[in-house]
């Protein structure tokens, strides 16, 4: 007969839930699945295992080994199995396949390969973390080697790495928004503020086909852009803007400026969105897609924790909730609307905003919560 367990009179079992320190054991695991990411990046495994599983996409542990060069079956099925369980990988029947994660995102034969881009972050966000305890007591600390954010050889080495990350679903989004705009239709003229690969902006051109684009980035990032734009056969819609965008003149008469994630390095963004400002047409929208730190400088959660090493090295350029809505109006823009954004790293502000035109009721500076 089963066995049934019975509470002894007079006692009562807690209800069963998860442990208040549970999180503890989440901490603890999270740097093994990043290992494992990143061992799977570096062998590049999900390809290994695309050419290993055959048309059904499914490979043996002996199979794998083989692919991989002669790694040692003991080991490699432990590490195989971690990796099915933290969603790399699917194991079934003992045999392996890519997870859809893995097939879709870190596959370096797809466009929208991100495995450049977890590197590059990695080593952005992590490179402090072994000494934070001597960071906390040195009396001036220095950080060695650190890239500057702002440097023009930065931004060379992670445009492909963003290219990836804006094919991965995030330029169609924002394409979605911007045709979605009052006036969308309409468009003739846009500006791209720190385009990165323009991946993003050239799909709003395939959305609105009367749109042309003019882009701003260093020369190195918009050598990319340039082949992104010949690729999609749209290079004859676009002007390109090599330089910094805080002095190079980005001409006038807009229908839409756009800044996504690109505004940090403005070095006095009231009088850049100044700047902004006059090179609307009267009408014409600002669109700004950015975090909104705030909770007193601890939220969003992803977004603080990313950038600790960089806070450490005093280039974080997180901007407080409401930041940019305050520099936009002070340009005389009035904000038309305002709602949270899904993005990598938590919740992000986007921000529309519109310069008025004469004999506009109300004027500048006061904002009107009208959606799209």
């Amino acid at each position: 007969m089963p066995r049934t367990m019975t509470e002894p009179e007079g006692m009562r079992l807690p209800a069963a839930g998860e442990p208040p320190f549970a999180c503890l054991g989440r901490w603890l695991t999270a740097p093994v699945t990043l290992a494992l990411l990143e061992l799977a990046i570096d062998l590049e495994l999900p390809d290994v295992l695309a050419r290993a599983g055959g048309p059904q996409g499914r490979a043996d542990l002996a199979a794998v080994a083989r692919a991989l060069g002669g790694a040692r079956q003991e080991a490699l099925g432990p590490v195989l199995d971690a990796m099915a369980a933290a969603g790399l990988l699917e194991k079934r029947e003992g045999r392996y396949a890519n997870a859809a994660l893995a097939d879709a995102f870190l596959r370096k034969d797809r466009p929208a390969y991100l495995g450049a881009m977890v590197q590059s972050l990695k080593a952005m966000q992590h490179r402090n973390l072994a000494s934070l305890r001597e960071l906390l007591f040195a009396p001036r600390p220095a950080v060695a080697g650190a890239p500057g954010l702002r440097s023009e050889e930065h931004w060379r080495r992670s445009a492909r790495g963003l290219a990836g990350y804006q094919k991965a679903g995030i330029a169609e989004a924002m394409a979605a928004l911007v045709a979605a705009l009052p006036g969308a239709p309409g468009f003739r003229r846009m500006l791209d503020l720190g385009c990165g690969p323009a991946v993003t902006s050239l799909r709003m051109l395939e959305r609105l086909p009367g749109l042309h684009l003019t882009l701003c980035d260093f020369a190195p990032v918009l050598d990319v852009a340039r082949e992104e734009a010949g690729a999609a056969g749209l290079a004859g819609r676009v002007r390109f803007v090599p330089g910094d965008y805080n002095a190079v003149d980005f001409g006038a008469d807009y229908d839409l400026a756009w800044a996504c994630q690109s505004l940090y390095y403005a070095r006095d963004l009231p009088a850049f969105l100044g700047r902004v400002f006059a090179a609307l047409r009267p009408g014409g929208l600002f669109v700004s897609i950015h975090e909104g730190v705030h909770a007193e400088g601890t939220a969003p959660a992803e977004l603080v924790l990313s950038r600790l090493s960089l806070a450490l090295e005093g280039q974080d350029v997180s901007f407080a909730r409401g930041g940019i809505a305050a520099a936009a109006r002070g340009a005389g823009f009035v904000r038309v609307h305002a709602a949270a954004l899904p993005m990598l790293y938590g919740e992000a502000d986007l921000e529309i905003f519109r310069r008025p035109e004469a004999g506009d009721a109300g004027g500048a500076g006061k904002d009107r919560e009208v959606r799209p």
